[in-house]
């Protein structure tokens, strides 16, 4: 696999009063902490890709535990897409803000090596889809739906990690011992999303911006 480069969203925090500049950070295409009246805080950036597993708008929702926005029809977000963050994610949007207090711009381009991490490999959680098992079947490989690659969870297929939290199809080099036929959720895993950055400070203390106070 070559090194993979995307831009990614630069993450501003604000305060309400300032809410028309960082809708300006917005539709420059970076992301928007914007601190409401009673700790609220909201999320401001612009709208996801309709039909696309790898935007990494989306992806920012689901590393806070998220999947819906509205589409703002007035105000200073008008055509942003706005969602309220969980308050049991505002230290997680706050240390998104001071990683990138050190990049000028509403974008960073940037590239990753996979095969020089892996950390999205480690530690990880992956559920297998209907598609995921049907392919492993239509490959002959039914193996994989059993011990010791996966175990059952409230009626799921689960891929299981070695006592070291590596994935098990991880080998030493960083490649994926059943590449060709990954589960779903790995191969529309998107590079530079939120979720890749935080593997790769969780696994490798690996920080693309200002590293943690």
């Amino acid at each position: 696999m070559a090194p993979v480069a995307t831009v990614r969203p630069v993450v501003r925090q604000y305060k309400e009063a300032f809410a028309r500049e960082a809708a300006r950070h917005a539709r420059a295409g970076g992301h928007a902490i914007v601190w409401e009246k009673g700790g609220r805080a909201r999320l401001v950036m612009p709208l996801p890709k309709a039909g696309d597993p790898m935007d990494l708008h989306y992806w920012s929702l689901l590393d806070l535990g998220k999947s819906r926005w509205k589409k703002m029809p007035s105000g200073p977000y008008r055509g942003l897409a706005t969602a309220m963050i969980p308050r049991d994610c505002h230290d997680i949007v706050r240390r998104r803000a001071q990683r990138d207090a050190v990049w000028p711009d509403p974008q960073r381009a940037i590239t990753f090596d996979c095969l020089d991490c892996g950390a999205c490999c480690r530690d990880n959680y992956v559920e297998l889809d209907k598609d995921d098992i049907a392919r492993f079947r239509h490959a002959g490989r039914a193996d994989l739906l059993r011990a010791p690659y996966t175990r059952k969870k409230d009626g799921k297929f689960v891929l299981r990690l070695l006592r070291s939290k590596r994935c098990r199809h991880l080998e030493e080099d960083n490649r994926c011992a059943i590449y060709q036929l990954r589960p779903s959720s790995c191969s529309v895993f998107p590079v530079g999303s939120e979720c890749c950055l935080h593997s790769r400070e969780a696994e490798f203390e690996l920080y693309d911006g200002d590293p943690p106070n």
